[in-house]
């Protein structure tokens, strides 16, 4: 038992040692490679970024000259170009320099439209400056304005200075401008512009400009190109239709409602007359012809105004004079009336007609009483109306007054 104890423990140290040892290995190595990355072979050498990558930074500690290690932090410009490096490298951007300003023109000798003139090459650490001769046929910016060139063209050339940085140079690259492609339309197009700029050169002593009537054999008509108003006429017409139409629908049913106003509060006045009238031993015909008589007689003479209750009671006793019988006047009077108070008061004279008059005069009576109440309910809910439509206007002042107060004290506290 000791001696497997003492094999366990002997293997369990070399496992350590091993351990130990691959630690001091890796961080020799590392630590070799950390020196002869950051500061070369030789442990005094540090790199720079290439052309054009920035500065470069380095964090060091310094050793022998003092007891104490002095910190030190080092920027590194970029590297840069001699005299002789800079002119080859400028010289190869000029043979390269096609395939980073033409775009879709195939070359300097035949460019119709706009060029890129980029302004820094990062692969060089190279920046481009660029200057047109003349910016009315091309500007600084690569902007092509060549559409009244002819077929021929125009040479112009483009002032190109070149810099790293230490050594610039500048140079003159020549571009022939080349008249856009066009299409027969568009050539068509450009052609009849130019003949319409000539017209009005030529006429420009007249009061009037008279447009040309045809142009290489062909009849020209004119129009404004704003369009014809018929479309926005014609949904105008539309809309004022439709705003007509629900204007009319909307006055009927105003109309029918103070009909209907108006019939609620003449009910009970109606029927107080008709129990006066059977009261003094009238029958129910001659009280109603009587009660509605009475009101066509003073509307005629324009003392009364129109009651939308009395003219339905005079079409009844119209159509009982030229023959209907009575219940039927009397339904029909009821149905054209629309309101259930007159339509009960129609089926009380039809049932009395048919029943006898003993017990009309109570009936009415009591019919009486609830029109009245009916109507005092009527007349509290309009002033009640009258009321809500009055706050709209009191609203109106209080705002009114309010502005009148708070915009002075806004300006003089501004």
């Amino acid at each position: 038992m000791e001696m497997q104890t003492g094999k366990t423990g002997g293997r369990r140290y070399r496992k350590q040692a091993a351990c130990l040892a691959a630690g001091l290995v890796l961080g020799i190595g590392a630590h070799w490679t950390y020196v002869k990355g950051s500061l070369g072979e030789n442990g005094n050498v540090l790199e720079r970024n290439s052309y054009g990558q920035g500065q470069i930074s380095y964090e060091l500690v310094a050793e022998g000259i003092l007891e104490e290690e002095i910190p030190l932090k080092l920027t590194l410009e970029e590297r840069s170009y001699t005299r002789e490096e800079a002119h080859q490298v400028y010289e190869r951007i000029l043979e390269e320099l096609p395939q980073y300003i033409l775009k879709e023109n195939p070359s300097l000798n035949e460019v119709r439209s706009d060029l890129e003139l980029v302004t820094s090459l990062e692969q060089y650490g190279v920046g481009l400056k660029w200057r047109s001769e003349e910016p009315e046929l091309i500007d600084s910016f690569g902007t092509v304005h060549s559409e009244g060139l002819e077929e021929s063209g125009a040479e112009v050339f483009l002032s190109l200075r070149l810099s790293e940085g230490n050594w610039p140079e500048e140079f003159e690259i020549p571009v022939r401008l080349l008249p856009p492609l066009l299409t027969e339309e568009e050539r068509q197009r450009e052609a009849f512009l130019a003949y319409m700029k000539e017209e009005e050169s030529r006429q420009r002593t007249e009061a009037q400009f008279q447009l040309p009537s045809a142009f290489e054999g062909r009849d020209i008509s004119y129009r404004s190109s704003e369009g014809s108003p018929f479309w926005s006429l014609a949904l105008l017409g539309v809309f004022a239709a439709l705003a007509v139409s629900i204007k009319e629908k909307e006055d009927g049913r105003r109309k029918k409602e103070a009909r209907m106003r108006q019939m609620l509060l003449d009910y009970s006045e109606v029927v107080s007359k008709l129990v006066i009238f059977l009261g003094a031993g009238m029958s129910i015909r001659t009280a109603w012809d009587r009660v509605s008589e009475d009101y066509h007689r003073r509307a005629e003479a324009g003392k009364r105004p129109k009651r939308y209750a009395y003219e339905e009671m005079y079409a009844a006793s119209c159509q009982m004079r030229t023959g209907v019988p009575e219940g039927r006047a009397f339904s029909e009077f009821g149905r054209r009336c629309g309101l259930q108070q007159y339509m009960k008061l129609s089926g009380l004279l039809e049932q009395s007609r048919k029943n006898g008059s003993k017990n009309l005069r109570e009936a009415l009576k009591l019919e009486m009483t609830d029109a009245f109440e009916l109507r005092k309910h009527q007349a509290r809910r309009l002033g009640e109306e009258a009321g809500t439509r009055l706050l709209a206007p009191l609203f109106m002042l209080l705002a009114v007054v309010m502005v009148m107060i708070a915009v002075p004290a806004l300006m003089e506290f501004r």
